[in-house]
């Protein structure tokens, strides 16, 4: 499978989202390796929405990094940040209102974690490229591992 990768940076904005959004998927979608229709390019979208929305968040005033790069059928997402403080996935209270971001990327992503950088962190997601659609569930939810950014 042909590799691939998208590089941008983002103000910390909230209005960055929709922003990061839009340019993963259609990078994605544009890929010949990866069906614009698959379940991959929803859920990176949904995925980078997320981690994109907690480095806005948390991140303090410096700009965000988002990469995403597709190599031996495995999308890579990865938000990097400021922020030297690595963040943990919880389920919050029932009548929270935010708090489920890293708890979602968990649920749809086959593999994510965080990572320390020089100037910050990095949070990442892996998901296998494939015409099945994933089988996980809230229970699978696993703890972020610690691997290095590109």
């Amino acid at each position: 499978m042909e590799a691939h990768q998208l590089i941008f940076s983002l103000p910390p904005i909230p209005a960055a989202v929709p922003v990061a959004r839009r340019q993963v998927r259609e990078a994605i979608a544009a890929w010949p390796a990866v069906p614009a229709a698959s379940e991959a390019v929803h859920t990176a979208e949904l995925v980078v929405s997320e981690l994109v929305t907690n480095a806005v968040r948390y991140a303090g005033h410096q700009p965000i990094s988002v990469v995403a790069q597709l190599s031996d059928a495995v999308l890579r997402v990865e938000v990097s940040d400021a922020s030297p403080t690595l963040p943990t996935a919880a389920l919050p209270d029932e009548d929270s209102e935010g708090g489920r971001g890293l708890f979602l990327v968990g649920v749809l992503a086959d593999r994510f974690g965080t990572a320390p950088t020089g100037s910050g962190k990095c949070c990442w997601a892996e998901i296998d490229v494939a015409d099945a659609p994933p089988t996980r569930s809230a229970s699978a939810l696993s703890v972020p591992t610690q691997r290095s950014c590109t």
